[in-house]
C-alpha cells in the first residue's frame, strides 16, 4: 500500500517493492483472497485521511480498525468483478509524449449547488466530492438553477483530486469541477486523461482543494503527434487492451 495516498492493492502474484514509501501487510493468520480484497477496500475507504504531508506511517496504520463481522464466512465468486482480459496487452514503444495544460483540452465548469440535505430523492445521479462509486453520492431531484450535464464528462473531486468519467447524465455539487472538452474526444481518450489526472491527485487534500484556479495550472503528459495534437488512435490501442475496458465499453453501448 502507498504511504503517501493511503491506497491499498492486493498483489495476486509474487512481487518486489522499490520505493520506501510502500508498506506491505503480511497476514498473521491464513486469509483467503476475499478477505484480502475486503481489507484493501476498507483501507481505501479511509484514504482521504492521508496525504503527502500526513503519510500513512506504520504508527498510524496500527491504529486503524477493520470489522470482519460484516462479511460472511463463505467464498464469494469474484469472477464477475475480476473477469479475464480477452485481449493481449498492448505494450507501446517509441511513444512521443507532450505536455498539455488542462485548459488546452477542457473548459473547467464548477458544479451548481451545495446543500444536498435540501434535496429530495430523485432520478438524477448526483456527483459530489466523494472518492468512490464514480463520485456519485446518490440520486436526487434537480435544483431549479442546476444544469444536467451530459454523460462522458470527466468530473474531479475538489477535495481529493479523484477524476471519474461519468457514464450517465448527472448533476453536480459545487465541490466538483466538470471538464467539458473543447473539441470532441474519443471515449478511450477521456478514460486515459482521467488516469493521468489521477496520477497527480497527491497534490490535493481537504486543506488544499483543487478548485478551478488551482486546477487550471495542472499539466499532464499525453501521447501526441508531431504537430502536438493528441494521438487518440494510439491511446485507443492502449485502453482497448487494458483490463476491464470490455465491461465499460459494453455498459456505454447499452
Amino acid at each position: 500500500m502507498e504511504r503517501v495516498t493511503g491506497k491499498a492493492y492486493v498483489q495476486p502474484i509474487d512481487f518486489a517493492t522499490v520505493p520506501d514509501d510502500i508498506s506491505v501487510l503480511i497476514p498473521k493468520n491464513d486469509m483467503d483472497i476475499n478477505k484480502l480484497y475486503y481489507v484493501a477496500s476498507r483501507i481505501n475507504f479511509l484514504r482521504w485521511r492521508f496525504t503527502w504531508g500526513r503519510k500513512l506511517t506504520s504508527g498510524r496504520l496500527k491504529k486503524m480498525e477493520i470489522d470482519f463481522n460484516v462479511i460472511p464466512d463463505y467464498n464469494v465468486d469474484l469472477k464477475s468483478r475480476f473477469p479475464k482480459n480477452e485481449k493481449k496487452g498492448f505494450y507501446p514503444v517509441d511513444i512521443k509524449f507532450e505536455t498539455f495544460n488542462i485548459n488546452e483540452i477542457f473548459k473547467l465548469i464548477r458544479g451548481d449547488f451545495h446543500a444536498l440535505d435540501k434535496l429530495g430523492t430523485g432520478e438524477f445521479p448526483t456527483v459530489s466530492r466523494i472518492t468512490e462509486n464514480n463520485g456519485i453520492v446518490g440520486y436526487f431531484e434537480k435544483p431549479d438553477h442546476a444544469k444536467v450535464h451530459p454523460k462522458l464528462r470527466i468530473t474531479i473531486s475538489t477535495t481529493s483530486g479523484d477524476a471519474f468519467v461519468q457514464l450517465h447524465e448527472f448533476i453536480a455539487t459545487d465541490n466538483v469541477v466538470i471538464l467539458k472538452p473543447i473539441q470532441a474526444l474519443k471515449e478511450t481518450t477521456l478514460f486515459f486523461i482521467a488516469s493521468m489526472i489521477n496520477r497527480e491527485r497527491w497534490r490535493w487534500s481537504y486543506g488544499r482543494q483543487c478548485y478551478k484556479t488551482k486546477l487550471s495550472k495542472l499539466d499532464f503528459f499525453l501521447p501526441a503527434k508531431t504537430n502536438k495534437t493528441i494521438d487518440e488512435d494510439y491511446i485507443e490501442k492502449i485502453i482497448e487492451t487494458s483490463y476491464g475496458w470490455g465491461m465499460i465499453k459494453k455498459y456505454i453501448e447499452n
